[in-house]
Formats: structure tokens, sequence, C-alpha cells
């Protein structure tokens, strides 16, 4: 019995000590970037990364908020490399980098295509590599369809509705031809805001940018010669352009984003394991409606 308890101490010490362990490490982490954000270098030239998917654009525009408060950031770098996404993070993106009211650059990675694009037409200045894939401009929405699936597993769902499309694009039915008119119209009026968008960002006649609008992606290249985008460089050559527009002499620093190191540990302290399961049940959620939605997304 001694013994049991001795052991059972044991471990709660053991599991206090690390708990106290863990809110150390991460009070030396939280000093550690209010430090940094103190001792800002001069020239500093504050870098927006826009990678993967678009699927949220609120800790984005978090970030350009901040570096375009901040004073001591001279200009700002917004590097995208991304097939794109979600149709209105992409529109938030725009409307957030077309707030900053000092000098900014688009600098074109790997991909900047379909939301990708769309979000880079907000910089005043567009540059990419020679093979940059870029361009897609367009609109991809898919729908999942389970009705035979449900028929063979012998499962029925019974849906109520006040309308023929209120339940449109639901994947325990046929996917029927009002169906698919319905979505073909709403597909037409998004791809229209996004062709709009191009013309008047590239100052181009709206009839050439809906000839391109057939979804497919161009090099760097291509897309110079066609108006697309400015300047072939890389990130070096985004950079140099920011500097002479910024008018920064000699060196200059780039500053990325800081991140919350304290984030893990309010999740475990203050959010609990329940709803730490609802985040993870929400994504799961979300990712399944993803597919039912319209998005500016290249898809190989």
């Amino acid at each position: 019995m001694s013994e049991n308890n001795d052991k059972t101490s044991l471990g709660v010490i053991i599991g206090i000590l690390a708990f106290f362990l863990l809110v150390f490490i991460f009070s030396v982490g939280a000093v550690y970037s209010l430090l940094a954000d103190e001792t800002m270098p001069q020239n500093a030239i504050g870098v927006i990364e826009i990678k993967g998917p678009i699927e949220s654009a609120d800790q984005t525009i978090h970030d350009i908020q901040a570096f375009t408060d901040n004073d001591e950031i001279q200009a700002m770098l917004i590097r995208i490399d991304s097939p794109g996404g979600s149709v209105s993070a992409s529109q938030e993106l725009v409307e957030a980098i077309q707030t900053i009211h000092k000098p900014v650059v688009i600098s074109m990675g790997n991909m900047a295509a379909s939301g990708g694009y769309y979000v880079a037409c907000a910089g005043p200045k567009i540059y990419a590599n020679p093979g940059t894939l870029t361009g897609s401009i367009g609109v991809i929405s898919q729908i999942l369809e389970f009705k035979d699936l449900m028929e063979f597993l012998m499962i029925r769902v019974h849906t109520v509705k006040t309308g023929t499309l209120k339940d449109a694009g639901s994947p325990f039915r046929e996917f029927n031809e009002t169906d698919k008119a319905y979505f073909t119209a709403m597909g037409i009026e998004i791809l229209d805001q996004f062709v709009e968008h191009v013309a008047k960002a590239r100052n181009l006649p709206k009839e050439k940018i809906q000839q391109l609008a057939d979804g497919r992606v161009w090099t760097g290249r291509e897309a110079k010669n066609l108006g697309l985008i400015d300047e072939i460089g890389g990130m070096n050559a985004a950079i140099a352009a920011l500097k002479k527009e910024a008018n920064l002499k000699g060196k200059y620093t780039l500053v990325y984003p800081t991140k919350d190191t304290n984030a893990l540990l309010n999740s475990l302290l203050t959010e609990g394991a329940s709803e730490i399961f609802d985040g993870f049940r929400a994504s799961a959620q979300k990712a399944s409606q993803q597919q039912e939605s319209f998005q500016y997304l290249y898809q190989r």
C-alpha cells in the first residue's frame, strides 16, 4: 500500500514539475519576442507570406495591419506562393493590401494562381520568376454525390425544405439539371467579379481578361507578355525595386511577423480538451463543406 502511495506521489510531483517547465519555456519565448520587437533594425522591410491554399485571411490581415501601423517598417513585400482557395478570403486579402500606405511590391514564388493571382493584383507592381505558374483566372466548385452509396447501404436521408433549391448540391440526392443551372449561374457571377478585378488592377480591357479567363495557368514569362504581371524577377529583384521606391540606402533587414509563442499554452490551459476536440470537429466539417463551395483555386 505504501509503495503504491509513493508511486502516486512521485507521479504528481513529476506532473507538477512538467507543468511549471512548460510555463517557463513559453514565458521565455514570450519575453524573447518582446525584446525582439523592441530592437527593430534600420531599413526594415516587412514580409507578409501567403503560402498554400487560401482558407482564412484573419491572421494575415492582422499581420498586414501590424506592419502598416509600425512606423519602423519602411516598406512591405507581399510574397505569394499559393494555388488560391476561398473566394471571400482572397477578396479580404485584397482589401487589406490596398490599405497599406507605404511602399509595397508583390513577389510571386513557385505559384500564384487563381486566388493567389487575384490577391497579387492588389499590389501596384507584380514580380514573377520566368517559370512561376500564375493566372488560372476561373472558378471551380466540386459537389460530391453519395446517392448510390446510400442506397447500397440502405441509408435514407429525409429532407424537409421550403424551396426547390434549398438543398441544392446536397450529396444525398441526384445532382440534377436544375442544380447544374443554378450553380453554373452562380459560378459565372463569381467569375465576373474576378475578371473585373483583374481588368481594373492591370488596366486592361475587360474583354481581353474574359478571353484569358479559361482557367489555364501561364508561366511568368507568358504572363508578362499578356500584361498580367509587371516584371520578371525573383524575390531579390522585388526587394531591390522596393528599396528604390522607399529610398532605403545601404543594408536592409527583412522582418517577418512574430509568432504567438503562447498560443499552445493558452490552448492547453484555458480552452480545455473539450474545446480542442470541438476545433478538430469544426475543421473536419469545414473540409467536407469546402468541396461544395466556389473557389478561386487552381487544380491539376
